[in-house]
């Protein structure tokens, strides 16, 4: 977590965006900017302003296919195709006599697609950021930055991406984090954030956490740590709320979740990780026991390493009960988990810890990847992993599922220059009778979520440029 002013603005390549910014609106922006920079320029206090602007386009081209997808009476074809992009302008400002910053960015476009109608067609709800649709102009990152002495005040619209992805990544927090120091490799922070507030005079449906932790270096380990503290606005059962956006589902609930990560000689790299949920005040009997009010686990251990041109890699990822884990975790397949919050993956397809907080539902992903350097632009990566589901019977019901999936990934990158980057993925995961398929926001709403009689199959084309 840098606490130093940086050329580069934070969260690139994180969000999505509202509307579609229009030629006009682009021009009086630019031309705004344009008097704004001329003014300060003959200002006395601009000597003492340090500005930094950047941009990010991403662009991508994807494609879906299943049998599973054609559905009796349903007239729409078994697989589907599209493009989208993404499109963010960043501009970091800096007082160089008192260290205050403030960090913007925002998000010019980013939806999917959709042709000429885009004009009469004033949302789309296929976009990059799930909680973020249609194509406005919006903003992405917007937080100012307070320096006191080595201690350091956030306030605003921040990025947030933790434990390698597993619980949180690439997502935006409206939030207040405090950032102290005791050394160059110990920091404490304190954090709040507001998770939701959709209905107005009515405080049930509120999201509220505070979160405590640590980052630390010892030994030439990383090691962090965080409890986080979900404010009880909510008791009992959900479908008994009366408000219109019901109760934040881990209302009350407590959250551990850390890490530890270092080198085992010159051989590889290990990493263990966990999420820990318990203690939840909502419950529903939709589900077969009580909704995050047991104990609920997710773990991973990754192990990776090179040796000359080949990189390699291992892991287990696993969660117990409906334990958590983030859609933008790397599962070394790119159609389950690689859906960041913020930057859909228009090809991951499942998500694992759908089923939050349901005691029995057990998941586990067993996967190995190989990456060929062929040139140092040019890498390919190809994967092979396990997919594990044990669902647990209904409520009333007798007959528990559990069933296993392999799946097969390869990935296509090269690097052209410092400011280009091109991939392409092609993934594979077989049928699976105890599980259900999600999609992304990209993608859309899937014809059937059912994948037990047929495999599935996506391949992406993307570009992305960073200056």
């Amino acid at each position: 977590m840098a606490l130093k002013w940086t050329n580069k603005a934070q969260g690139a390549l994180n969000s999505s965006a509202d509307r579609k910014l229009r030629i006009s609106s682009l021009t009086k922006a630019i031309g705004l900017a344009s008097v704004f920079g001329a003014a300060t320029a003959l200002s006395p206090a601009a000597q003492a302003l340090k500005t930094d602007f950047g941009v990010e386009y991403r662009a991508t081209g994807f494609y879906a296919q299943s049998d599973a997808f054609d559905v009796v009476g349903d007239p729409r074809n078994d697989n589907d195709n599209g493009f989208a992009h993404l499109i963010r302008v960043k501009s970091d400002f800096l007082d160089e006599d008192t260290g205050i910053s403030l960090h913007t960015s925002v998000e010019l476009a980013g939806d999917r697609w959709s042709g000429d109608s885009t004009r009469n067609s004033p949302t789309n709800p296929q976009a990059f950021n799930a909680t973020n649709t249609g194509d406005n102009v919006r903003l992405d990152l917007g937080y100012l930055q307070i320096p006191f002495g080595h201690t350091v005040l956030r306030v605003g619209r921040q990025a947030t991406s933790y434990n390698n992805c597993f619980l949180v990544c690439d997502d935006r927090r409206d939030r207040v984090l405090l950032i102290q120091p005791f050394s160059k490799t110990f920091q404490v922070l304190a954090i709040y954030d507001r998770r939701r507030d959709l209905d107005t005079f009515e405080n049930t449906d509120n999201g509220d956490q505070f979160v405590f932790g640590f980052v630390s270096k010892p030994m030439g380990l990383d090691i962090s740590a965080l409890y986080i503290k979900y404010l009880k606005n909510y008791e009992g059962d959900i479908t008994q709320a009366t408000n219109t956006s019901g109760p934040y589902v881990v209302s009350g609930a407590d959250l551990f979740s850390g890490y530890i990560s270092g080198n085992i000689g010159e051989v590889a790299k290990a990493t263990v990780g966990a999420n820990y949920f318990t203690n939840g005040k909502v419950t529903t009997p939709a589900n077969n026991g009580q909704f995050v009010t047991e104990d609920a686990l997710s773990q991973y251990i990754r192990l990776e390493g090179s040796v000359g041109v080949m990189d390699w890699g291992v892991q287990y990822v696993g969660a117990q009960d409906g334990g958590y884990i983030s859609p933008g975790f790397d599962t070394y397949s790119s159609l389950i988990q690689n859906n960041p919050e913020s930057t859909a993956n228009p090809t991951s397809l499942y998500t694992m810890a759908q089923s939050y907080g349901v005691e029995g539902y057990d998941e586990s992903v067993l996967a190995g990847k190989l990456t060929w350097n062929v040139t140092p632009k040019l890498a390919i990566t190809g994967a092979v992993g396990q997919l594990d589901i044990d669902n647990p019977a209904p409520p009333g019901g007798n007959n528990s599922v559990s069933d296993e999936s392999t799946f097969y990934d390869l990935q296509l990158s090269y690097q052209v220059n410092k400011t280009l980057r091109t991939w392409v993925t092609y993934g594979i995961l077989e049928e699976n009778e105890a599980g259900a398929l999600s999609g992304n926001t990209l993608l859309g709403a899937l014809p059937s979520a059912d994948f037990s009689q047929d495999d599935v199959q996506a391949a992406s084309v993307n570009l992305a440029v960073s200056f």
